[in-house]
């Protein structure tokens, strides 16, 4: 398994970076950490499957990530490789202007999204996919170039996101309230349909996978960092391990996760 990393940006902030992942040797497993950004991603080759909550889904061509609550399962069993760019959390809302929590824990085909959006992005990893600094250039231009749904609450939840990624998950709802002007109720309808999670369940994820990243990259003591990160204790930070991860974090440090090791240091 290679995954290689592209740090490229569009001009409107939509694009988090670009990414592309070679599988030689099959059968492949992993679990997925959620990442608190969404991500659109051409699946090049067969037989790739995704089993999140015992429902599997079968993924191939121009593919969306939304938004995960919790670790899904990813297998590839043809050897085969994906080309995909991680987004900012707020652009799916403003590239369909749709409801995202419809995308929550979902990896829906694009096409069945939006066909026109789809006409545009599909040539493009066709055309291109044994190029892939054209390839990027090509996918950076096409974004720079859509009408995008932006109003007044978007450009709020915008702040708050902005916020929670600053403190790396490490602040309440109610310091939201502080900088943005909504109520909590409306805080809470609006982030969600523009996010796909409710903001406390994405502060949590943020501060969460902001200690996994530091722990994946052997930067700091697990016990360490449970207390970096305002955890009130160990019991504490079990219970968002075993939210988020789906498993105790004995059974986790017992395996290894190439994938995840790569992908968690560009996060």
């Amino acid at each position: 398994m290679e995954y290689t990393f592209f740090n490229k940006k569009d001009s409107r902030g939509l694009l988090n970076n670009l990414f592309s992942i070679n599988i030689q040797t099959i059968p492949f497993q992993s679990i997925i950490i959620p990442t608190g950004f969404p991500a659109i991603a051409y699946i090049y080759g067969d037989k790739q499957t995704i089993i999140y909550n015992n429902k599997t889904t079968n993924i191939k061509g121009l593919t969306l990530l939304g938004q995960y609550d919790a670790t899904y399962n990813f297998s590839v069993n043809f050897k085969g490789h994906n080309i995909g760019a991680n987004l900012h959390p707020t652009a799916l809302y403003k590239i369909f202007g749709i409801d995202i929590a419809s995308l929550t824990n979902k990896h829906p085909q694009l096409e069945l999204i939006n066909k026109k959006i789809f006409d545009q992005f599909n040539p493009i990893f066709l055309d291109y996919e044994n190029d892939i600094p054209v390839l990027i250039q090509k996918i950076i231009n096409l974004i720079d170039s859509l009408d995008l749904h932006i109003d007044k609450d978007v450009n709020r939840i915008d702040i708050a996101i902005d916020y929670i990624l600053e403190k790396e998950g490490m602040l309440q709802v109610t310091d939201l309230l502080k900088i943005v002007s909504l109520s909590q109720k409306s805080l809470e309808v609006k982030f969600k349909k523009i996010i796909g999670l409710t903001p406390g369940k994405y502060i949590r994820l943020i501060r969460f996978i902001k200690l996994m990243r530091k722990y994946e990259n052997k930067k700091i003591a697990i016990n360490d960092l449970i207390y970096m990160y305002n955890y009130y204790d160990h019991s504490h930070f079990i219970k968002d391990f075993k939210l988020f991860m789906s498993e105790s974090p004995k059974e986790y440090f017992k395996k290894e996760y190439p994938l995840i090791k790569a992908y968690s240091k560009n996060l």
